[in-house]
């Protein structure tokens, strides 16, 4: 009998200090908002977000009403919230003193308006470093999320991310997840059923496999043309839907769901990274002409039509 494969969404949606008011509105109307107002039609798709402390204080001012939406979620048990960095840093060139003091205006501001304690953390940019793990754990921090990039790095191959790693520093550990690469091009900028044929392919008799996709929430709306693709076009509803009509063998689940679940793939200690194309952009090859992120994350032309139920 095939084994499920639970798919975890993690959506990372951020706003840089000193963005101006009208960019935060235009990302919170075409993407932040019309999320989370589909998201709220399919109760069963479970999701974990990740807001950046300078995003939530200005949605908490210039949007309240948001946050009962965002409270609702997290109390059905359908949303999960991850803690970081308020401002956003790169942890590697702070101090640990300082890391566990951004981490700790997050999960408190999390705590007080969300009434959710975070367990896990979103690692800006995907820059990891091997000293990471003990001030993480210090902070409180059960996981974080990093690009299978880093794992293939030591040589792990795809089909053995299946889950979560267990690392350690010092004895302290942080149980890592790999971001699929695959679906980061995948979604949204593909049909939901070329997402569904790939997650199918993951499917196997002799385990359930879990497979996640960490990515940014601007994608969903701000990108050039994904407003129109996502939304006007339905490809976010639709995509919800296909998740929801194959739920015999394909499930959703948050981070801490699937570490309640099961057990650590095994442990690992990842090299100094980040996600693959910002190492490119480091060394100059995107600068030559080899941007992937353009040629890959193309957007079909033609329109999605919603499928609706029969009366």
């Amino acid at each position: 009998m095939q084994k499920p494969v639970y798919l975890i969404i993690g959506v990372h949606n951020h706003q840089p200090v000193g963005n101006f008011g009208f960019i935060f509105e235009e990302a919170y109307q075409k993407a932040y908002l019309p999320f989370m107002n589909i998201l709220e039609k399919h109760p069963s798709i479970k999701m974990t977000f990740h807001y950046s402390g300078v995003l939530l204080e200005w949605i908490l001012v210039n949007h309240p009403e948001f946050f009962e939406k965002l409270r609702k979620l997290v109390k059905s048990g359908q949303v999960e919230f991850m803690t970081g960095g308020f401002y956003e840093p790169i942890f590697p060139m702070i101090p640990d003193r300082d890391k566990k003091g951004q981490i700790k205006l997050m999960t408190e501001f999390i705590r007080s308006n969300l009434g959710y304690d975070p367990k896990g953390l979103w690692l800006p940019e995907r820059v990891w470093e091997p000293s990471l793990p003990k001030p993480l754990a210090e902070s409180g921090v059960e996981y974080t999320v990093t690009d299978d990039y880093h794992f293939m790095k030591i040589g792990k191959k795809a089909d053995e991310l299946n889950g979560y790693y267990l690392t350690e520093e010092q004895g302290f550990p942080v149980k890592v997840f790999p971001i699929s690469e695959k679906l980061r091009y995948l979604i949204p900028f593909k049909y939901p059923e070329e997402t569904i044929k790939h997650l199918k392919s993951l499917a196997s008799g002799d385990k359930e496999r879990a497979v996640c996709i960490a990515d940014d929430g601007e994608k969903f709306g701000i990108w050039p043309e994904t407003y129109e693709w996502v939304y006007n076009k339905n490809w976010l509803e639709n995509f919800f839907r296909a998740l929801e009509e194959n739920k015999d063998w394909l499930k959703t689940a948050t981070f801490s769901e699937w570490v309640a679940r099961s057990a650590p793939e095994g442990r690992i200690y990842l090299p100094t990274a980040s996600y693959e194309e910002m190492e490119g952009w480091r060394n100059g090859i995107h600068a030559k002409g080899g941007n992937k992120c353009r040629i890959r994350a193309s957007i079909p032309r033609e329109p999605i039509r919603i499928k609706m139920p029969c009366s």
